[in-house]
């Protein structure tokens, strides 16, 4: 755990997903950080599917495996319930982002691109 001063975030990288909260965690932050990173991979297919409609109309045709060579390392919020995509490589000045409701991944909300 350390706190990544250009996110303003106390960060924690756990296998190929960055997790961020605004206060440092409590114990037993790691048992959520592997909950949150089984989930996410176990329903990549899924949130893929609902960010592609929207990558589509800015990017023309891309495909299913184009989103996932091209996201980069998903920040996790756990806190603010965000996943977001600062490094994609879709282009070099958007950020992807979205909502979840619960740790399980089943509601997305809310994509949104900045920049």
């Amino acid at each position: 755990m350390e706190f990544d001063e250009s996110l303003q975030q106390y960060v924690y990288q756990y296998e190929d997903l960055i997790f961020s909260w605004d206060e440092e965690p409590k114990e037993h932050y790691l048992n959520k950080v592997k909950a949150l990173a089984k989930n996410y991979k176990d329903n990549l297919d899924r949130i893929i599917a609902f960010i592609l409609p929207d990558l589509r109309e800015m990017y023309g045709d891309v495909s299913k495996e184009d989103v996932k060579n091209n996201l980069g390392k998903p920040i996790i919020d756990y806190n603010q319930g965000t996943v977001t995509y600062c490094d994609q490589s879709f282009d070099d000045c958007h950020i992807f982002a979205f909502e979840f409701s619960n740790n399980a991944f089943d509601k997305l909300e809310h994509f949104s691109v900045d920049g």
